[in-house]
């Protein structure tokens, strides 16, 4: 499971210390193995009370951005913001004191910027893109896509561009699906990426 875009936890301190408004992004698969699924806990707990100035972005999700979350919320659930694909998505999972957004707050520049990235990221997903704003699977299936890249490159001043993102990916395959699209835009921004065998010797 290469990763040539890897972040040291010393490097990462480093770069949440000279950026002014610093935002951890922290997903991952839906499919997490129990023990797995706590470490993630483990790691973004630490990771929460090691940088009180850092605010940590997820998507709604079941697995992964659960986990995450749940390791941010007893920590200081102010700093946990949640981008979710529309605004009654898991209403029942959601984490008081947390930040919620969605991609109906884009302007329209701002949703075509974001298009751009989308496909950029992902060229194959340009005519699914052309479903948004439509309805049934494919435009479903476009609005998590458009969601996914918001997560990274931001859209307003309390939801800035990501400064790093951990992932919690399928070892085999680590660039499949909407979890792949999102590390594809973080490496076309510039964003260090972490996938779990790095980021779990961060608290072992």
């Amino acid at each position: 499971m290469m990763n040539n875009n890897a972040i040291t936890l010393e490097a990462l301190k480093a770069l949440i210390e000279t950026t002014e408004m610093p935002v951890i992004l922290l997903e991952g698969r839906r499919s997490i193995p129990e023990e797995e699924y706590e470490m993630a806990v483990a790691v973004a707990g630490f990771l929460a009370a090691k940088f009180p100035k850092v605010r940590f972005r997820s998507g709604n999700a079941t697995g992964s951005d659960e986990a995450f979350s749940k390791g941010i919320a007893p920590v200081d659930s102010s700093r946990l913001q949640v981008v979710a694909p529309y605004r009654n998505h898991r209403k029942k999972a959601r984490f008081e004191g947390a930040a919620y957004q969605y991609p109906e707050v884009l302007s329209p520049d701002q949703v075509e910027q974001i298009v751009a990235k989308t496909i950029f990221a992902s060229p194959k997903c340009s005519s699914l893109m052309g479903q948004l704003g439509k309805t049934g699977q494919l435009a479903a299936k476009a609005d998590y896509l458009l969601r996914d890249t918001m997560k990274v490159v931001g859209f307003s001043d309390e939801f800035p561009k990501a400064t790093a993102a951990l992932f919690y990916v399928n070892p085999a395959s680590p660039m499949d699906g909407g979890t792949g699209h999102t590390i594809r835009v973080c490496q076309k921004e510039g964003v260090p990426v972490v996938f779990q065998h790095e980021w779990a010797q961060w608290i072992s």
